[in-house]
């Protein structure tokens, strides 16, 4: 009994020292946190930050993507040498180098050449420069604002890039962004409460529709600029198919003809009388056949039937001798 108890115990010893290594695996922290995406990318985001008012800083870059201008929101209290990686107001670069926020106009000028520049207007019509770090010249693709009265108190800014047709529409007076047409999203839903949109927009030649008007309002249109000399765009033009409806033949009142019979069907006379031009019933091959087999068949019972008679008739004529 001691024996089998200190073997039991041995045991349960044995087993527990096996488990202890697992369970601590189990529990242990790995001993370096891989690190996010987003904390290994930011060289891509890093550049000159420059403070310009409003509390919004740009971030100005001029490296393999081109020149760019991010513009972050980082607070009144921004001084250099401060974080300025934090929310994203807008971009500019080459394909949109124009943009409001917070009461500023910015805009990218030079972007097509090695010496791009950052202007900020402020609402008092005072601007500055922030000129980018210097980079290589390029072909600028990019076409516009192009602008546009549309009515109801809206403009149109046309742009045409790369990227294809793009429509800021803008309140009057203040400027204030109303909504934003593209390749992607060519029109504005209906419960905008206007018709604006793009038609073709990724044909050869896109068109901007308009109409802000109820009524018998015309519908307004201009065609976007053509792409400048040199400039291609990085989609393949596909030009809009109109819409067909497939043609409903019109219904006629007379009826369809009636089609011959086909062969393998077969008329047969009745049995009975007929009247001159009366209509014959007509019976399938396989009433024919039985028909004809009956026929047939009668026809050879009653030529048996005929010649038995004559026997008949002929051993009675012979004389009895």
């Amino acid at each position: 009994m001691r024996t089998a108890l200190r073997t039991s115990i041995a045991t349960v010893a044995l087993a527990g020292a096996m488990l202890v290594p697992t369970a601590g695996a189990a529990f242990a922290a790995p001993a370096t946190a891989p690190q996010s995406a987003a904390a290994s990318d930011n060289n891509r985001y890093e550049g000159k930050p420059v403070y310009i008012g409003e509390g919004l800083v740009a971030v100005l870059r001029n490296k393999e993507e081109g020149p760019e201008a991010w513009i972050r929101e980082v607070g009144p209290d921004w001084k250099p040498g401060d974080t300025y990686l934090v929310h994203v107001v807008t971009k500019l670069d080459r394909t949109q180098p124009h943009d409001k926020a917070k009461g500023l106009d910015l805009e990218l000028t030079k972007a097509a050449s090695a010496n791009p520049v950052l202007v900020v207007t402020a609402a008092d019509g005072s601007a500055t420069s922030y000129p980018l770090p210097a980079g290589e010249a390029s072909t600028d693709c990019r076409v516009g604002p192009v602008g546009q009265e549309i009515g109801a108190g809206m403009t149109a800014e046309l742009y045409l890039s790369e990227l294809g047709p793009k429509v800021v529409l803008l309140e009057a007076g203040d400027g204030k962004p109303f909504g934003q047409l593209d390749r992607t999203h060519p029109s504005l839903p209906q419960s905008a409460g206007i018709i604006a949109r793009i038609v073709n927009p990724s044909g050869a030649k896109p068109v901007f529709e308009w109409k802000t008007q109820g009524g018998n309002d015309t519908v307004g249109r201009v065609a976007f600029p053509a792409f400048p000399k040199g400039c291609k765009p990085s989609y393949k033009f596909t030009d809009d198919k109109p819409v067909t409806k497939p043609s409903t033949p019109a219904p006629t009142s007379t009826p369809a003809p009636v089609k011959p019979q086909t062969a393998g069907q077969t008329s047969v006379v009745p049995k009975g009388p007929v009247a001159a031009g009366a209509e014959l019933p007509v019976e399938t091959v396989a009433d024919t056949d039985n028909t004809a087999t009956m026929v047939a068949g009668g026809a050879l019972i009653a030529a048996f039937g005929a010649l038995a008679a004559s026997v008949v008739l002929r051993r009675r004529r012979v004389p009895r001798g």
